[in-house]
């Protein structure tokens, strides 16, 4: 099982509110991408990494791989203006003979070892996985006004969140899919979804949570001070 994992780290950061990437910002005494990078790297299962960094700040990324990065082979490619976009970037990157891919988000750094190989075990077994993790509150759909339209089960209903992981092939193909009939998805899953490709869920873990405003950067910074007090 040869896997080539994506880093996504293109975000220009907008709603986090600073100039600096939030990827490249400090965390817990290293940069938010140093965390991702260096578990990837600790996993034998990960064969090469792409990191997908914003076109302005591919410096950036070079130096903090050139640090934290010791065992895998690493490339960095510009990102595009999506999501989407950057992952593609990144997928057209991936060397030949890599048959898996798995996508994980920069902006996750407290992703463990454990689980992107329970993912990647998981692909294994079904052809597709991601983390996710069960919805634990009441869900309201609402109009536009505001109101209550009704309620949820919540029984199914998980909460996505990376490493998300697929053949390589079935991945293109699913892009080549988007772009026909113009789809624009959130994550791999939802791409996969539509190519009908099935995809396993493994138990993910609150804790690996996406940064996306300076609280939840706060809450990363609490929650590493607490592992490295214990």
């Amino acid at each position: 099982m040869k896997i080539s994992a994506i880093i996504v780290a293109a975000g220009a950061s907008i709603r986090f509110g600073v100039r600096t990437p939030k990827q490249f910002l400090a965390l817990g005494g290293r940069p938010v991408l140093a965390w991702s990078l260096d578990t990837f790297d600790r996993s034998s299962l990960i064969n090469e990494m792409i990191v997908v960094a914003p076109p302005s700040d591919e410096g950036s990324a070079i130096e903090i791989i050139e640090k934290w990065v010791h065992r895998v082979r690493v490339k960095v490619v510009p990102g595009g203006s999506t999501r989407q976009e950057s992952v593609k970037s990144g997928l057209d990157a991936v060397n030949p003979g890599i048959e898996w891919v798995v996508v994980h988000d920069a902006a996750r750094p407290l992703v463990t070892l454990t689980q992107i190989e329970a993912v990647c075990f998981m692909a294994q077994e079904v052809g597709a996985a991601i983390l996710a993790v069960p919805v634990r509150d009441t869900v309201k759909v609402v109009d536009e006004d505001g109101l209550i339209i009704k309620s949820q089960d919540r029984n199914r209903l998980y909460l996505a969140q990376t490493p998300q992981i697929c053949r390589k092939e079935d991945l293109r193909s699913a892009y080549k899919l988007a772009e026909v009939k113009g789809i624009k998805a959130t994550d791999e899953a939802g791409l996969l979804e539509v190519s009908g490709v099935a995809v396993g869920v493994v138990q993910g873990s609150p804790s690996n949570f996406k940064i996306t405003t300076q609280e939840d950067f706060k809450m990363a910074e609490a929650l590493i001070t607490s592992f490295q007090t214990v």
